[in-house]
């Protein structure tokens, strides 16, 4: 499976750098936009949901830890909640499962971004 890193220029912009958006041919995430579309879908998330799938698709196939997506959804000033962090997980895979993606649990570890075909098989 290809993945593509994309460096854009706006007209009126500055330019992209490498990291700014991935795309898989299926999902699409534009960090810097707070953009999620899956097969051209635009997919409405939350501030917090949007940054915790910006993470994991920054590192697609390899576990983040939970601690790390806390801190990257919320920052420093909440202390990190593993029930919350949960909650917000659940919630995330409802909105994501009718485009055929999915988010791995890895036990008292963290999560990673599984790719379609992954995610189906």
């Amino acid at each position: 499976m290809a993945v593509r890193m994309m460096s854009q220029t706006t007209p009126g912009a500055s330019a992209y750098t490498q990291d700014d958006i991935y795309d898989d041919g299926h999902l699409r995430v534009e960090h810097n936009n707070y953009y999620v579309a899956c097969e051209g879908r635009s997919i409405k998330l939350p501030r917090s949901e949007f940054l915790i799938i910006s993470r994991l698709a920054r590192t697609p196939e390899r576990i983040v830890a939970s601690e790390e997506l806390w801190q990257y959804a919320w920052g420093l000033s909440k202390p990190f909640n593993a029930v919350s962090l949960h909650v917000y997980m659940y919630r995330l895979r409802r909105k994501l499962a009718p485009y055929g993606l999915n988010i791995e649990t890895m036990v008292n570890v963290g999560y990673k971004l599984l790719p379609q075909s992954k995610a189906e098989g």
